[in-house]
């Protein structure tokens, strides 16, 4: 145990002092959620309408991409030396991915939370009021999830720039349906269909029913779903991560 926590906080470390993940986790997304509040709110009955959907659904966007920030967390070149030492170490391998996973979860949510405690003052946003708290419970296991998927990718490709370029593209695509950069349900039924098609789109309905009409029935459900996931990905990484391939 006492290995995994060394790891884990030389995971953080590395992490913390890396100026371009702490700028894109916060900087960048405080950034977008002006930007497309400010463009958007003349769609919008009031102002702040453009700038609550943008900060919940931005928000979502920069969870899942997360799993970005996993993949770089471990595979990145400049990581990969001094984890050498570590696959030689008696720690075996599980704190090798797990350490990752673990620490990026932990650093994105971190990010997230300053993004939220940023743009709801700043704005004036109104998330969740009172049940804030489930939104920032839901936010932990789905940030887990997110990097381990990110992990596993690792695994399956034994690059960072393979998984990387996998979990852009689909993420992308996936947010793009899912209404994250402008909301498909007034396109029409047919595109409100296609919407639905994706997770993103599910998380945003999740989150939106909690904090406008303090629905939360959504929570366990998705709850459930996000921690099922992490366990899978998290398997999937214990039967995928070979130590010979991350020493190539």
């Amino acid at each position: 145990m006492s290995g995994f926590i060394q790891i884990f906080k030389m995971d953080m470390k590395n992490m913390v002092r890396n100026p371009v993940l702490v700028s894109l986790n916060t900087v960048f997304n405080i950034l977008l959620i002006l930007i497309m509040g400010f463009l958007t709110s003349g769609a919008y009955a009031k102002a702040s309408d453009a700038y609550n959907y943008y900060a919940v659904s931005l928000l979502i966007y920069a969870m899942l991409n997360g799993a970005m920030t996993a993949t770089n967390a471990f595979m990145e070149r400049d990581i990969k030396k001094p984890n050498l030492r570590i696959i030689h170490s008696p720690v075996g391998k599980f704190p090798i991915y797990f350490s990752k996973i673990a620490a990026s979860s932990l650093f994105n949510y971190i990010c997230h939370l300053l993004v939220l405690g940023t743009v709801i003052p700043l704005l004036q946003l109104d998330i969740g009021g009172r049940n804030i708290g489930f939104i920032l419970l839901l936010m932990a296991p789905i940030e887990f999830a997110a990097c381990a998927f990110g992990i596993m990718l690792c695994c399956v490709f034994k690059s960072e720039e393979g998984a990387s370029t996998l979990v852009s593209s689909a993420l992308n695509i996936l947010a793009f349906l899912g209404g994250t950069f402008f909301s498909w349900d007034g396109m029409g039924g047919a595109m409100a269909w296609i919407s639905r098609l994706s997770p993103v789109k599910w998380l945003a309905d999740a989150f939106f029913a909690i904090i406008f009409d303090a629905n939360l029935s959504v929570v366990w459900p998705v709850l459930t779903g996000s921690v099922i996931l992490s366990l899978l990905f998290v398997l999937g990484c214990m039967k995928l991560f070979k130590a010979e391939d991350y020493l190539c």
